[in-house]
């Protein structure tokens, strides 16, 4: 049995903001077969919500971790907390499990990681993901089921340290989507031992059905092992530790794995989105792939963070950060490798090409320990679509570790000195640690997490100057909280 410790809270105060009514206005009925609000839309209002995961004290510290969610409301913002143990919120995003009319709840549900959760019963820190749904009658958020290895249709193997949950992804579902199959939920498990090898990591992925009790089905294992895939698996390449979903693609993040015998080097996972396992062998690119720049060094972490994204009838680009970078003689300066690729095989289309701070067209200039990469993301402006790139450890003049988001390719950058950007530039707030986005009137909102804000209570920021609606800043409550430590869906 897992531990069950969760309250709920509903006001302005779970984040210090007034943000107006919280009347929680129930949405409209709908009698239609199809999900008529995207997967990220709770309150089923028409404008996606905001997910701030904030897991506290996580590695058995003693602070509980929470998710914040800013609910749209039609209108008349609210924010909601769901708190757990330490490390819940480590990881969110957001799924429909729509099945049938009349499960309206279930075209958009919120998924929570908690990479170091507890087994009550052998005590094991093996992790669990939870899925909830808004409730407008009870104006709260209601656990669905908690998911792990070995319980609840998941299959696998339960481990203590596998951290499962510390990395989730699924396919957004949009608005007005007619086909009303659930959607897929990929979950990373990087600190999982394969054969007595430490940390080789594994990903996890299936879909839950609409019932009252619900359970896992289709159960998919992605690993270094035989049965999965060639290659043996590598001590400490923690496969799934980031992952993305997006243009019928899924990349899994091998941030620790050995390339041509040099260890940490990175790597990533390509797999074709919902592939028969016995149709399609994951596609593994690293800077040792032919095409790809750079080289495969100690301590790259390519991998670290990956993007997919979705662009029309074009391949999908992927974006891969590679935060250990070493530029010269400048150590952990950080790069991004950005790639199209087939759907069809999952290999890279045209050419491959990698950026760093001291690119053309970029903001900032590389310093060791700026770990450029660290997140990667997109926006999309009325004018067209930006690459985006986290640098949290950018020294701001003489600030260290301020942090910084730039995009690729247009010099501009942002750091908390940049007008209209709230908040000040301060030591270790790491701006753009986490990076994530939200749709608003055709619009994207990009969400930069700055979670060493103020002691480590942690700030996010919604939206950057440039774009609209205007820039807005939601803060934590409490030192040592983290806010902002995950942004989503």
């Amino acid at each position: 049995m897992r531990r069950s410790k969760r309250t709920f809270v509903t006001g302005s105060a779970a984040l210090g903001l007034a943000v107006g009514s919280l009347l929680w206005q129930a949405p409209t009925a709908s009698a239609e077969p199809e999900c008529l609000t995207s997967s990220s839309d709770f309150d089923r209002d028409g404008t996606p919500d905001i997910a701030v995961g904030a897991p506290g004290g996580s590695g058995g510290t003693g602070r509980d971790g929470a998710v914040h969610v800013r609910l749209s409301n039609r209108g008349h913002p609210m924010t909601t907390t769901i708190t757990g143990s330490p490390g819940f919120g480590s990881a969110v995003t957001s799924l429909s499990s729509y099945a049938a009319e009349g499960d309206d709840a279930l075209c958009s549900q919120l998924v929570v990681g908690s990479p170091d959760e507890t087994d009550r019963t052998d005590k094991q820190r093996t992790g669990a993901v939870y899925v909830y749904y808004s409730n407008a009658e009870m104006e709260r958020f209601v656990r669905r089921s908690s998911f792990h290895p070995q319980a609840q249709g998941v299959g696998g193997t339960e481990q203590t340290g596998a951290r499962f949950g510390a990395a989730l992804a699924a396919e957004q579902r949009a608005a007005d989507e007619t086909d009303p199959q659930p959607e897929r939920l990929y979950v990373g498990a990087p600190g999982f031992d394969i054969g007595g090898v430490r940390d080789a990591g594994r990903v996890t992925s299936f879909w839950i059905d609409n019932d009252e009790d619900p359970i896992a089905h289709d159960t998919r294992i992605l690993d270094y092992t035989p049965e999965y895939m060639p290659g043996p698996p590598r001590a400490g390449a923690a496969l799934g530790s980031s992952l993305s979903v997006g243009g019928g693609l899924v990349v899994a993040g091998v941030p620790g794995q050995t390339v041509g015998g040099v260890a940490g080097a990175g790597a990533v996972l390509v797999e074709r989105l919902n592939a028969n396992p016995d149709d399609f062998v994951p596609v593994e690119l690293s800077q040792a792939s032919r095409g790809v720049p750079g080289a495969a060094e100690k301590g790259d972490r390519f991998g670290a963070a990956v993007h997919l994204v979705a662009d029309g009838g074009q391949p999908p680009t992927l974006l891969v950060g590679a935060p250990g970078e070493d530029l010269g003689r400048t150590a952990d300066a950080g790069a991004v490798t950005v790639a199209r690729l087939s759907v069809d095989d999952g290999e890279p289309v045209g050419t491959v090409r990698a950026v760093d701070q001291g690119s053309a067209g970029m903001a900032g200039t590389t310093e060791a320990g700026d770990a450029f990469g660290s997140t990667v993301s997109s926006m999309r402006y009325a004018n067209g679509q930006s690459f985006l790139v986290g640098t949290p450890g950018e020294d701001v003049g003489s600030t260290r570790d301020a942090g910084m988001v730039q995009t690729i390719g247009n010099g501009v950058g942002w750091t908390q000195n940049t007008r209209g950007v709230p908040g000040n530039a301060e030591a270790g707030d790491r701006m753009g640690a986490s990076l994530g986005g939200a749709l608003s009137s055709g619009a994207q909102r990009p969400l930069v997490g700055v979670p060493g804000e103020d002691s480590a209570t942690g700030a996010v920021i919604v939206g950057l100057p440039g774009g609209t609606p205007p820039v807005s800043y939601l803060k934590g409550i409490r030192a040592g909280d983290r806010f902002g430590f995950t942004v989503g869906p």
